[in-house]
């Protein structure tokens, strides 16, 4: 099934109205998104020579979701805000299967392509590779996007092209490339290509999410770290380390020929602490 058209610019999203206000409600063809297929570049600092650092790729994955009236919310704040879930295996899933899906929904890009296993209702993932540690320019990974091949009503759903990360520096007060809470990190980096921008400092054990802040800083070159971003954090939860997340990301929401509508997204991320 090929896609209709694109309905409405992601960053208008939320004038669009509701499911329910008022009126008959039509499950999975209103304003709000029914479903997103995000395509996520991690990224670390790698070198050519001694002096050229840039970005290399040592992840990347694949999720689908559907969630008729209940995907979770990844609209970026105003500034910083704690508590949002920018990765699908940390939200809470009100998901189902996918309708009319008769093998597992299958993804492509590029000469890569494989299947998207079902990780619960509604959840559907795909782990391209993780931690091969290459140096591969992240912006050749996705090339012009991923697109779902088999996906049954989101068939032909297609992520936009990625942008050009060209370095992220992260100095922290220690310079030991670990963060401890309250600690100044000042960040810059350069890149182009993408409509948003975000910083998530994020507590981790065993890779789950323990408690996260997200800033967005879309449009700046640069962010620090401070105590006014400390201070959202709630509880003081003992977990393993303290991530930083440096966010690139394009999206697009676009419906289908059924009236369904799925936000596309591809991301490249800066990863902080890179787990073995």
């Amino acid at each position: 099934m090929r896609i209709d058209r694109i309905i409405v610019p992601i960053a208008l999203l939320g004038m669009a109205g509701c499911k329910g206000c008022g009126g008959t409600v039509n499950l999975g063809q209103g304003p709000e998104p029914d479903a997103r297929l995000t395509a996520d570049v991690y990224t670390w600092e790698c070198s050519d020579n001694a002096e050229n650092f840039y970005e290399g790729v040592f992840g990347f994955d694949i999720s689908l979701e559907y969630a008729p009236d209940g995907l979770q919310e990844r609209a970026l704040p105003g500034g910083c805000v704690y508590g949002l879930s920018m990765f699908a295996e940390d939200a809470g899933h009100d998901g189902e299967d996918l309708p009319g899906l008769t093998a597992e929904p299958r993804w492509s890009a590029g000469e890569m392509g494989g299947a998207l296993g079902r990780e619960g209702p509604g959840y559907y993932y795909a782990e391209a590779f993780s931690n091969v540690m290459s140096c591969q320019p992240s912006d050749e990974l996705v090339e012009e996007g991923v697109s779902l091949v088999s996906g049954a009503a989101f068939t032909g759903a297609v992520t936009p092209a990625p942008g050009f990360i060209d370095w992220v520096e992260v100095q922290d007060e220690d310079e030991d490339g670990v963060l401890s809470v309250g600690e100044t990190v000042e960040v810059e980096w350069d890149a182009e290509g993408w409509d948003e921008v975000w910083i998530q400092v994020r507590k981790e054990r065993d890779g789950e999410n323990y408690g996260a802040v997200t800033c967005n800083v879309t449009g700046e070159d640069g962010f620090v770290v401070d105590e006014d971003v400390w201070d959202l954090f709630q509880g003081n939860v003992n977990v393993e380390v303290i991530n930083l997340y440096v966010g690139f990301q394009n999206r697009d929401l676009v419906e289908m020929d059924d009236g369904q509508t799925i936000e596309v997204v591809t991301r490249g991320m800066h990863v902080l602490v890179v787990a073995d």
